[in-house]
């Protein structure tokens, strides 16, 4: 004679529905180097701010659209409810003690500057972002000089075009080699949440 066993199977509740993270879609930084490269200012952006972003209840989805109008456009392709926009801009201190401006030479990329003129899991993902945010930062960090300065500006719109923050901050390096970005980009992730938080 077989004997079944009757067993109870306790369904446990699904993981974190992905329709209810907030997506914010990141567009390339627009990025001021006195030295260093520019193209690492820009891995480091976006890095890091996934870093910070990346949760149960938040995701970033990185844009490749340079011009304002077009990052827009792709925004709303890949149906962010956020779109941020940031800029980055390194200073060096002269000789006399004046901070000097960006090189004349340096590269600018990225919608910032356009639009200033006209007007996998989320773990994987974060882990992802920190690993590259680390290496782009380094080199970063390895072009600053104690007293310069970089100015972070970060700017989000609702789906509907609204303005919810538009900040900058500044800050200065104290040592050769010192990460003044991380701090940055940080205390900007803080307030991007906050905003997020107060619209939904």
């Amino acid at each position: 004679m077989i004997c079944y066993t009757a067993v109870a199977i306790t369904l446990l509740p699904a993981a974190h529905s992905t329709t209810d993270t907030v997506r914010v879609c990141l567009a390339p930084a627009s990025v001021q180097m006195v030295a260093g490269n520019t193209d690492a200012a820009i891995d480091a952006l976006r890095g890091t701010f996934t870093s910070f972003l990346t949760g149960p209840s938040l995701g970033v989805q990185p844009l490749t659209s340079r011009l304002a109008s077009q990052v827009r456009e792709e925004a709303r392709a890949t149906a962010c409810q956020y779109l941020l926009i940031t800029t980055f801009k390194h200073e060096r201190k002269g000789d006399h003690g004046v901070l000097g401006r960006a090189a004349s030479g340096a590269v600018e990329s990225g919608a910032w500057n356009v639009l200033g003129r006209t007007s996998s899991t989320p773990t994987k993902v974060a882990a992802g972002a920190a690993i590259s945010a680390a290496t782009a930062t380094r080199e970063i960090a390895s072009s600053l000089r104690a007293r310069d300065e970089l100015t972070l500006g970060w700017r989000l719109e609702a789906a509907d075009g609204r303005v919810l923050v538009d900040k900058s901050e500044k800050r200065k390096a104290t040592n050769d080699g010192e990460d003044v970005l991380t701090p940055l980009v940080e205390h900007a992730s803080e307030s991007i949440v906050s905003a997020v938080k107060g619209a939904r």
